[in-house]
């Protein structure tokens, strides 16, 4: 799943295919290979609702202009 809200980009996948109860959430700016924020979660829904959290901390106007890039 990915995310978009202009400057951020969120990637949410499972941590493996080892392991695919584990999921990792990856915040980066887009244009940027650097990593702001990176969460690992037992749960997809879980992950979702920390990025949309870290979004709101990295843009506090909110999540007005979010769209999300690939379906569930």
């Amino acid at each position: 799943m990915r995310i978009l809200q202009p400057p951020y980009q969120v990637e949410i996948k499972p941590l493996s295919a080892g392991a695919p109860n584990l999921w990792r959430c990856v915040i980066e700016q887009q244009g940027s290979g650097e990593v702001l924020v990176l969460h690992e979660t037992a749960r997809k829904e879980d992950a979702k609702c920390m990025a949309l959290l870290e979004l709101v901390r990295l843009n506090p106007p909110g999540l007005k202009n979010f769209k999300r890039a690939s379906g569930e």
